[in-house]
């Protein structure tokens, strides 16, 4: 049995577990991969860490059309990672003040704002999915039980300081071509079976982090 096809097959499981991908944690981690897309095409972040693709990955999406990039973004798990940090007191002690967050904005308008809000939204999903569905917020978005009890940890201007760090988000699979590849070539021709191989191949490049996940609820906030 493919590794693909084993996923398909836990699907009632994950289910039981709170970890089922709803059309809700769908929209809405279409609409995230959406912005990641259009944030790491646009050529000021190019050699932002945060969009650090390899050139083979980047040359072969930026002439992609913002219909393409959409079909792209409605994948069942995220086209970024999240790393919170596990163990970081300055964070815990040291919450950020609105106006620092306003003035981490403001240094380097308008792209890093923009990226700072992306980093948010990012955060704030993640937290809303873990309460919702903790399993498929760690397939889907790549955080790790430890994080997610972190992330479960932080008051609203802690989570805003770890958002302006510049590790926080990073790309998936960014030296990955064949898949980006497989991918972009299915959103274009706007297959319904492409895009479901390319989520497949997606899934299957998942499956040593789903293999490692724990099935435990986090702890009550």
């Amino acid at each position: 049995m493919s590794t693909a096809n084993y996923f398909v097959h836990q699907l009632p499981e994950i289910q039981l577990q709170g970890g089922m991908l709803t059309p809700a944690i769908r929209r809405d981690l279409a609409d995230l991969n959406r912005l990641y897309l259009e944030l790491a095409l646009s050529p000021e972040l190019w050699f932002d860490p945060r969009f650090a693709w390899c050139d083979a990955v980047r040359s072969a999406l930026v002439r992609s059309d913002q219909l393409t990039r959409s079909r792209m973004a409605a994948c069942p798990f995220a086209l970024f990672e999240i790393h919170v940090p596990v163990d970081r007191p300055e964070v815990a002690t040291a919450p950020l003040r609105v106006e620092e967050n306003v003035a981490l904005a403001a240094a380097g308008e308008p792209w890093q704002a923009r990226c700072l809000a992306f980093a948010q939204f990012a955060l704030f999903a993640a937290l809303r999915l873990a309460d919702a569905a903790p399993l498929a917020v760690r397939i889907a978005l790549g955080l790790t039980p430890a994080a997610e009890r972190q992330l479960h940890g932080m008051c609203p201007t802690e989570m805003a300081r770890v958002a302006a760090s510049p590790d926080v988000v990073r790309p998936r699979w960014p030296s990955n071509p064949r898949f980006w590849a497989i991918l972009h070539g299915a959103a274009r021709a706007d297959s319904a079976s492409l895009l479901q191989s390319a989520h497949c191949f997606g899934i299957c490049l998942l499956w040593p982090d789903v293999k490692a996940m724990s099935p435990h609820p986090p702890p009550a906030r």
